[in-house]
This record gives structure tokens, C-alpha cells and sequence, in this order.
């Protein structure tokens, strides 16, 4: 499973890495991560992604189009106060009380999405009252000739060890998050099931001394 909470992204939304994101070796995300002239930490990271926006934002805002990248069970719900609802567990199943749910603020269809994040599973390694003050903004950039800029940043981030820890988990989380979604355009969806067996047996592996 991924690192982030979508934050996806889409906040960002997971708690482990998956086997296949250790694939994505041909893509990698750039971190623009910087203060405002305030002294407010941004954590923003981008992605050119091979593929026109209308597909790029559809891998945001449609059922199957998240599931092709980031989970295998999703529900999206666009709009103003809308929802993005998803679980890792391949028997997971919308409406389960510890799925992990992200509302959607606000949003701007193909250019912008604002989340905030409602829940996360219980065992998330971060203090969940946090992660509820930050935003997740998504913006998407129509660079033309089927190519598409996916900014990701997090704004909202306070000084002290909890947004410390916070900031680190989902600075790599979500470059990772990125780097999949282009992936997934070019080499197709995910295989889930492939995916939870990967982990398993990797669980049932021995630790070498």
C-alpha cells in the first residue's frame, strides 16, 4: 500500500508502500517544497503525466479512473463538499466506517481540486488531528500534446515534532503517490490482487539476519 493519506492526494491516504510503487523507476516527481513569505511550510511535489488532462483529471474524480492507480476500492463523489472514499483492503467495501475519506472543499473541473481529510484508519502513524489542518490542493496544468502537469501541495503546516512528522511522511508519500499515477498511463492500471499477494508473501518471508 502507499504512504499517503490522498492527502491525495488525492490527501493525501495509505500506510504502507506498495511492491509495484518500487517499479516506478521511470518516473520520478519533483519536489518544489518551499515557505511563503510568512514562514509557512508548502509541501508541493509535480508530475508530468503522458496523457490529456480530461484523462488526468478523470483518474481523480471517477470511480474506476482511481482505482486504475492509487486503490482497489474507491467511491468519488464530485463536488462542492464532495467525497473521495477509499479503502486499501481488496474486500473492502464503500461505507465501511475506517475507510479513509477525504472531503473535497472545492474544485475547478481539469485545473483544481481542494480536499481536506475527514478520516483515516485507526494505526495511521500520524496524530489524525493534524492531518485534518491541512489542505490538499491538486492543481492541473494542459501542457498540450497529450501531456499533463499534476502539481500536489500541502498547505497548513504548523512548527512542532507532530507536523515535523507529519511534513516527512507525506513529503516521500506523495511523490510516490504522483510517480504511480503517471506510471499507470504508462504501463496500465495496477494489478490489486498481484499486489496484496506481493505483500503476503513478503510478510511470510523469513527476516534474514
Amino acid at each position: 500500500m502507499k504512504r499517503h493519506v490522498l492527502s491525495i492526494a488525492c490527501l493525501a491516504m495509505c500506510i504502507a508502500t506498495p511492491a509495484w510503487a518500487a517499479e516506478v523507476d521511470a518516473v520520478a516527481a519533483t519536489d518544489t517544497s518551499f515557505r511563503d513569505a510568512d514562514g509557512h511550510r508548502v509541501q508541493q511535489v509535480s508530475v508530468i503525466v503522458g496523457a490529456p488532462v480530461k484523462d488526468v483529471w478523470a483518474a481523480f474524480t471517477t470511480d474506476a479512473g482511481f482505482v486504475r492507480w492509487a486503490v482497489p476500492v474507491a467511491h468519488v463523489t464530485l463536488g462542492n463538499d464532495g467525497m473521495m472514499e477509499s479503502s486499501y483492503r481488496l474486500s473492502g467495501t464503500i461505507g465501511d466506517p475506517d475507510n479513509i475519506r477525504n472531503r473535497i472543499v472545492a474544485y475547478l473541473p481539469e485545473r483544481l481540486i481542494v480536499m481536506q481529510n475527514e478520516h483515516v484508519p485507526k494505526g495511521a502513524p500520524f496524530d489524525p488531528d493534524l492531518i485534518r489542518t491541512i489542505r490538499t490542493v491538486i492543481e492541473f496544468e494542459d501542457l498540450g500534446g497529450g501531456r499533463t502537469k499534476v502539481t500536489e501541495s500541502g498547505v497548513g503546516y504548523g512548527e512542532g515534532a507532530g507536523y515535523d512528522s507529519l511534513y516527512a511522511f507525506f513529503r516521500g508519500g506523495n511523490a510516490e503517490e504522483l510517480a504511480s499515477l503517471a506510471q499507470s498511463f504508462r504501463t496500465g492500471p495496477v494489478d490489486w490482487k498481484a499486489e496484496a499477494a506481493k505483500m503476503e508473501a513478503a510478510a511470510r518471508k523469513p527476516a534474514t539476519q
